[in-house]
């Protein structure tokens, strides 16, 4: 899916240049931890998420990123729209909610990154019930 579907799709605004909305996107995946986007997105996603520091900058080049949006109407710090536009990562913003944001995605064919730990070679979790 083109990401300017996915700007229509999700009511969102862009923060840098439309010219950089003709990317395909086939994994999304939506996190406020970036460790999270780290361990468990698929390289090449597309990222929801709330925080609007550089650390979205420095994951977004590790991770091959898309692009990002900003969900809950959040606005990125100073300096962070200019540096984007600079390494060509489409920034957006949406007023909705990250959950109803991977829903809305997820039922129009995007999936998202590993969905069982044991994908990343994770031990499976061993938990034991106390009586």
């Amino acid at each position: 899916m083109l990401l300017s579907n996915i700007k229509l799709l999700l009511d969102c605004s862009s923060l840098t240049s439309e010219n950089l909305l003709d990317k395909e996107v086939e994994f999304c995946f939506g996190a406020d931890l970036m460790s999270d986007v780290l361990r468990f997105a698929r390289i090449g996603s597309l990222l929801l998420t709330g925080i609007t520091n550089k650390q979205v900058l420095q994951v977004s080049e590790i991770m091959d990123l898309k692009g990002v949006i900003f969900v809950r109407g959040k606005e990125p710090e100073p300096g962070i729209i200019e540096e984007a536009e600079k390494r060509k990562l489409p920034l957006l913003k949406t007023n909705r909610l990250m959950f109803d944001s991977c829903g809305i995605l997820y039922s129009n064919g995007l999936r998202g990154g590993k969905t069982l730990l044991e994908e990343k070679n994770e031990p499976k979790n061993n938990l034991h019930t106390v009586v």
